[in-house]
Order: C-alpha cells, then structure tokens, then sequence
C-alpha cells in the first residue's frame, strides 16, 4: 500500500494564535470546561511547545480528519506538539495519570491505531525538512508527509525511495518497511533510514542508529510505529536521481482467463526483472461487466532502451521520461493526488512467496470480477529488497519473497460497511490455499488471529525482547504493537 500537505507556515501559526489566545499564561486554561472536567490538570505546556485542543474548540475539526473513516475516533484531547520537549510532557503526563493514547502523524493506518478516545499526541506541526547535500541526508520530523520530504529534497536532485501516496506520512511508513517504486533499486524506505530520535516511557529523548542504541534502530526498520516510543525526527539517506522513465499500461475489459494468463507472465516477470525496473499489477472489476481490468505502472532508473524490451510482452507503449518530482505527480494521479483523501476503507495483505498457481490465479480474478469495490494492487519484490537478510532488519519479508499483494475497498454510505467487509473476508479466505499467511505491516489487519507471526515472522522473539529491554510497562501500545516478551 503515505506531499499532501496539511497547510503553511502562515496558516499555522494562525492556528496558534487563535487556539491559543486565551492561554497565554496556563495552557490548562484551554480545557477548563465542565465537559472536560473528567481530565486531570494539563502539563503547563508554553504555546510555542504546544497547541490543546478539546472537541468544541474552534480549531477541533481540521486535525480530526484521517484516512479510514471507518476507524475515525474523536478524542477528550488532542496534543498538538511542535517539539519532543512537549511530547515527552504529555507521555510523562498520559503515563502519571494512567491515561490511555495514541501517536498521531499521517493518519494512513488502516486500523485507526493513530487514533483515540482518550488522548491523541499529534506530531504533525512537527513538519520540518532540513537537506544536507554535502551528506545526502535529510533530516524531517515526525509530522512529516512523504511528499513534503519529497519537495524538500526534489529541488537538490535527490529523491527518497518512499510510497507513491504524498498524504502519508513518514513516519508509520519507515517504521513499518515502505515500500515505493524505487524500492527494487535502492531498498525499502526503513532500508534508508540513518538514525531516529525517540521519546521513551521516561519521557527522555534517545536516538538510536547503527551505533547507539543499536537494537532499538534495528527495531525501527519493520517493527512498526507506537511500539519503542515516539518517534520524533529522522535521519534519511537520500539518492542522487535526475530523471525516470515512467509507464502505465491499462488492459480493461478482460475475460478473467486472459486476466488470469497476463498475471501469470506479470509474476513469473516482475520479481526478477532488472534491479533498475520497479512496476505493480492493478486488478478491478470493469464498471459496467463483470470483466478485469489490469494496469501495469511503474518506472525505471535504466534506460528506455531496457525498459521498453523488459515490457514487450505487455506492450509497444514508449516510456515517458520525467524527473523524479514529475513522476511523483504523475503516479499520485496529478494534483488532486496531493489533497488529503478521506475514506470508508478496508484493507488486507498477502505474501506471494512461489508464483500462484493456475487454481490461484483463476480464484483470484473470479473474486474480484463478482465485486465490484474490491480492487488488488501486487508489488514485486527482490531486486535490492531482498538483498538484506531476513533478520538485517525487523522487516522480515526480503528473499524467497514474490510480490505482496494488498487487497483493499472503499466505499461512501456507512450502511454498506458490514457487505463490504464481509465481501473482503470472503476474498481474503479464498486465497488461504494459495499463498503464504504472511502479512504486510503498513497494511495492518485486525482480521488476522497470528498477526505477530504474519507481520514479523522469525524477527518476532528479537522484537518482543527488545521492547521489553525499551518499554517492559507496554505505555506504548496498540491493539498490534509488540507486546514485551
């Protein structure tokens, strides 16, 4: 399966302002109203640490959006925080008064794990870029889109090996894997990932990278977000990029065989194409018969020469070549790509680790063909992604894998909620025979019954261990963090 930016510098500091107007002297002012009455008193957070926020409160609403609409929560509290000196607080303080919370940043989880009835610490006015170029690194903070890293760094000829989506955010994406259409070529974004500055249980700031805090910066590639602490800024590498050749082959109106035969080619092809050529397979239902469409996109960083001999069997289409910015744009669906979607959604994953069989393929495109808002998106694999070990990382899903296949729905009327997720669970349990029960962390699934095994497989007891050593209290936790072991 996080850019879309939230707003500018001017109209936040306008947030500031009139949020915090009253409460220039004692943020605790903020919520001193009868219906919050149930909270403790607040940290005496400064404004310039800090913007609380109650529902009611006028500016509330513009940061309770998120991605699911599905899994949406209104919280008593949320804490914007600008710095990890208020984050920090408000752990020390949720944690003192035995109060539940969630950690808030792209707001993509499928699940709704940033999200909360109690307390909410939202990063996202922690939203600064800084570019090294003599380094090639990039520092951002946890509030950072994907695409906001990517017109910060665009402008110095560099790109980030991230997700296609601009509105998500780096956070959950790097601490969960990231996969992108560079990943084939230069890893994973977690692959990229330098160092990360974490809020403990303690409420202290710790970094952890290839030399402090070693297993802990190992836990931060794969291990997911909201489990080790909060993670505040990051440290990326960043790549020397001028250009991409991108493709999008649309085949529509298939009869599922031929469907079925195409994906065939596609996986036996896309796994094991050039390191320098990274595409995914698109499969709906035609709107108006129950037939498939199949799109075939992604770009490469060789010629177009390569490329244009590696996609003969699908098509005579010339590459367009583009900078990595354009390309950005491109993939995202144009400008509109970079709004903010909200959604009713769901969302699962499976691992193909051999290539699906004929029963599988069939299976596969007879789902999808009898409904009409399911569609699967399939990411190949090897390449640079799985020149790691299994265990290099917390990101277990590297050699011997395929493609990662995402099954998804989204809808508009909440009625239609129960069809639909009934529809996925029935797709999802046709599929059992043929692939391997792994799972994609950034694709989370409540779904599932072993989801530690299926998301983190053999890295699993090094995890649980870990988190025990950083958070043996569980203060951070969600309904599919590593619990301590």
């Amino acid at each position: 399966m996080s850019g879309r930016r939230f707003r500018t510098a001017g109209t936040r500091r306008n947030v500031l302002k009139e949020a915090g107007a009253a409460v220039l002297a004692s943020p605790a002012l903020l919520l001193a109203r009868a219906t919050m009455a149930q909270l403790p008193p607040l940290p005496r957070l400064p404004l310039s640490d800090a913007v609380l926020l109650r529902p009611g409160d006028a500016q509330f609403d513009q940061y309770q959006t998120s991605f699911n609409q599905r899994t949406e929560l209104t919280p008593r509290l949320r804490a914007l925080c600008r710095n990890a000196r208020a984050v920090g607080a408000t752990i020390d303080w949720c944690r003192g008064h035995n109060l539940s919370f969630a950690l808030r940043c792209g707001g993509h989880s499928y699940e709704g794990f940033s999200q909360s009835k109690s307390v909410v610490i939202d990063m996202r006015l922690m939203n600064g870029v800084t570019v090294n170029v003599a380094a090639k690194t990039a520092t951002v903070g946890a509030g950072v889109s994907l695409g906001a890293v990517y017109q910060a760094i665009a402008p110095h000829g560099f790109a980030f090996p991230g997700g296609s989506c601009p509105t998500v955010g780096v956070s959950g994406h790097v601490l969960g894997g990231g996969y992108g259409y560079l990943a084939r070529s230069y890893g994973l974004a977690c692959d990229n990932l330098l160092s990360v500055d974490l809020v403990n249980a303690q409420g202290q700031i710790i970094r952890a990278d290839a030399h402090q805090n070693p297993d802990l910066y190992w836990a931060s590639r794969g291990g997911g977000g909201g489990t080790f602490g909060a993670a505040v800024s990051y440290q990326l590498r960043l790549i020397k990029l001028a250009h991409v050749y991108t493709f999008n082959i649309h085949l529509n109106g298939l009869p599922t065989a031929r469907a079925a035969a195409i994906m065939k080619e596609w996986q036996d092809w896309a796994p094991h194409a050039s390191r320098t050529i990274d595409s995914n397979l698109v499969i709906t239902r035609r709107p108006d018969a129950a037939t498939i469409d199949l799109r075939c996109a992604g770009q490469s960083i060789g010629t177009v020469q390569e490329l244009r001999r590696e996609l003969k069997f699908l098509s005579s289409e010339v590459p367009v070549r583009r900078s990595f910015m354009d390309a950005v744009t491109y993939f995202a669906g144009g400008a509109k790509g970079w709004n903010y979607p909200s959604q009713l959604m769901k969302g699962k994953s499976d691992y193909a680790m051999v290539p699906l069989s004929d029963a599988g393929l069939a299976s596969l495109m007879d789902q999808v063909s009898r409904r009409s808002g399911i569609y699967v998106v399939c990411d190949p694999y090897g390449a640079a992604i799985a020149r790691p070990a299994h265990d290099a990382t917390a990101f277990a899903h590297r050699r011997g894998t395929l493609y990662c296949l995402q099954y998804a729905s989204t809808w508009s009327d909440p009625n239609d909620t129960p069809a639909r997720l009934d529809e996925m669970r029935q797709l999802y349990a046709t599929m059992r025979p043929y692939v391997s029960g792994a799972a994609y962390l950034n694709y989370c699934d409540l779904d599932l019954t072993d989801w530690q095994n299926a998301y983190w497989a053999g890295n699993l007891a090094r995890l649980k261990r870990i988190k025990a050593a950083f958070d043996l209290d569980n203060v951070f936790r969600h309904a599919q963090s590593v619990p301590p072991g």
